[in-house]
């Protein structure tokens, strides 16, 4: 099973900070509203969540981190990685990032 998520298109081309009570698309909005349900529908198996990042006007840190950094630290680093795809010709960085100051260091 694969479920995909294309952040701009399916919840805004300009993304928030970290918490809803600071303004709108949040990183909290969009874990609870979008990555969540997508992680929680295909963690029983062997699921993907394709997570398609280009078509956003950027990344904020603390968007990323309020939602990739929640799903692993409730979740688990390794198995939110297992079960995450990001797709993006513009955002590699993004990827890396999560990957590397955010999944590597919740343990």
């Amino acid at each position: 099973m694969e479920t995909t998520i294309n952040i701009a298109k399916e919840f805004s081309p300009v993304l928030g900070g970290r918490w809803e009570r600071l303004g709108p698309h949040s990183g909290e909005k969009f874990y609870r509203d979008k990555l969540l349900p997508a992680y929680l529908n295909v963690s029983e198996g062997n699921g993907k969540v394709v997570i398609e990042l280009d078509g956003t006007k950027g990344y904020p840190s603390s968007f990323l981190d309020q939602s990739f950094g929640e799903l692993a630290r409730n979740y688990g680093a390794e198995k939110v990685r297992n079960a995450i795809i990001f797709k993006t010709s513009v955002f590699q960085w993004v990827v890396d990032y999560i990957n590397q100051e955010i999944w590597d260091k919740t343990k």
